[in-house]
């Protein structure tokens, strides 16, 4: 495989086994459990009241209205304590959110008309928390060290456009026309709320298209990382564009809940990684026997992760906590289950007030076709004013700058595969380039921070390009 195709493998290989790991872990595994067990379930009993619903339809109703207040339950017991008191020790709350999801499955058990509210709530609460879900999953695969480095090897910082500008413009151009499809459709009847949809829609092209051929030439990554979030937060405008010209209803579809379990696999996986550091870090200070390098090098993997952290959204997760994160977004995503499951039957939890689950699924979309460019601009207004969420919406990264242009890689490398060029002259260009890389780092760093000692920059400059040298021309030994 190639570089970049082994640093996504590595990326969303290690979603899934962290993801694992952490929610099997014995902090987590009973939460785990028992959302688990209550999904599958739920599931399946639909499965198979859709099969024998003509069957026995009064007992297997009476038992869908059981598992419909016990899910319910525990969504808000999951949220609630979630939310309130998962930062504090197990023993002072397990009782009570044990109690309490019990006391909620008979509250709700008798007293249908609570049940769709709920459900409904979290339905659409699930929408939002999963916008910012999808920013932090663009953030960090863009702005990863890893693979983002790769992608952004050898490209020049402030170069003017950002990573695969001609894709996502394609895909603007295509939204855009759906977007006018929309307001076509919603003239004849008239409807009001079609046409708003459709306007932000546009709203959002207009934004993602001012990314492209302005914004980009400030920051190429944050505005890469913002319009991938735009590309990865886009289903919801197409979906909405195939029922609306098909002329159904809306509804949901199982590639929703896939995506809703692989978001609870990267964000545990997050949190789970940010937790081991920090752990890792107080208890290699015990270790008397740790080399003095490797103490700084936890040091500021320790420091860069509260710089991170200091923008005030990442403060919510911080504050209830990685378990209750967790809880959090379990909860939502069995309120949003309790209402896929209506599209599995023909039931409708929601007829017994003022809208059915159809027009849930419509309400859902157009809420997120309209937060989507809200959400873009609170990013973009944030960047602007916010230092912090600077640091973290635009991390620094490993570019190579020093290597040359693509194309004319491309040809020394071919000189060199034909032998008219030796590859130890392309060595000795690429370790200059490194060395005046290096007196620029050190000169900006003695010039922005004077305070720092400059046998200290220039020591870690020539530590880097050292490094960095040894890494890319590393002969294979025989």
């Amino acid at each position: 495989m190639s570089y970049v195709e082994k640093a996504f493998y590595k990326y969303i290989k290690s979603i899934f086994t962290t993801g694992i790991k952490v929610l099997f872990s014995k902090k987590y595994i009973f939460y785990t459990i028992a959302f688990v067990l209550i999904s599958i379930t739920s599931t399946v009993f639909y499965l198979i009241e859709k099969q024998l619903e003509n069957v026995s339809g009064e007992i297997l109703g009476k038992t869908g209205d059981v598992l419909i207040a016990i899910e319910l339950s525990v969504a808000v017991t999951y949220v609630f304590f979630g939310i309130c008191f998962a930062r504090y020790p197990l023993k002072f709350w397990v009782g009570p959110a044990f109690l309490t999801s019990i006391g909620g499955a008979v509250l709700l058990y008798f007293v249908e008309i609570i049940s769709p509210y709920i459900a409904a709530i979290g339905y659409l609460c699930w929408i939002l928390v999963s916008v910012f879900i999808t920013f932090s999953l663009s953030r960090n695969f863009w702005g990863s060290k890893v693979l983002g480095s790769v992608m952004f090897l050898g490209k020049q910082d402030g170069e003017g456009t950002i990573l695969f500008g001609w894709f996502v413009f394609v895909l603007t151009l295509a939204n855009a026309g759906m977007g006018g499809f929309l307001i076509f459709k919603a003239i004849n009847p008239l409807q009001i709320t079609m046409i708003i949809t459709a306007g932000f829609a546009i709203l959002a092209v207009v934004l993602v298209s001012l990314m492209i051929f302005k914004f980009g030439k400030k920051d190429d990554v944050f505005y890469t990382i913002l319009a991938f979030f735009y590309v990865f937060a886009s289903f919801t405008l197409w979906k909405l564009t195939f029922y609306t010209a098909q002329g159904n209803d809306a509804g949901d579809n199982i590639g929703s809940v896939l995506m809703a379990l692989f978001l609870i696999f990267y964000t545990v996986s997050t949190y789970g990684r940010k937790v081991k550091k920090i752990e890792q870090g107080i208890s290699e200070e015990l270790v008397l026997e740790e080399t003095e390098e490797t103490k700084k090098k936890k040091d500021k993997e320790i420091i860069e992760l509260e710089e991170e952290s200091k923008w005030f959204m990442l403060k919510i997760p911080r504050f209830i906590s990685p378990l209750g994160v967790l809880m959090t977004v379990m909860g939502l995503i069995l309120s949003y289950h309790v209402t896929y499951l209506q599209f599995l039957t023909e039931d409708d939890l929601f007829s017994v007030i003022f809208f059915s689950k159809s027009e849930l699924a419509g309400l859902r979309d157009k809420f997120s076709i309209i937060l989507l460019p809200c959400i873009i601009i609170f990013f973009l207004l944030n960047y602007r004013m916010s230092e912090n969420f600077r640091r973290y919406a635009s991390p620094e990264l490993y570019r190579f700058e020093f290597l040359p242009p693509f194309d004319e890689l491309v040809e020394r490398i071919d000189r060199v595969r034909r032998g008219e060029d030796s590859w130890k002259q392309y060595a000795n260009m690429v370790i200059k380039e490194g060395i005046k890389v290096g007196v620029k780092s050190t000169a900006r760093k003695v010039i922005v921070s004077p305070t720092k000692k400059v046998a200290g920059a220039i020591g870690g400059a020539y530590s880097k390009t050292r490094n960095g040298v040894k890494r890319v021309f590393r002969r294979k030994k025989k």
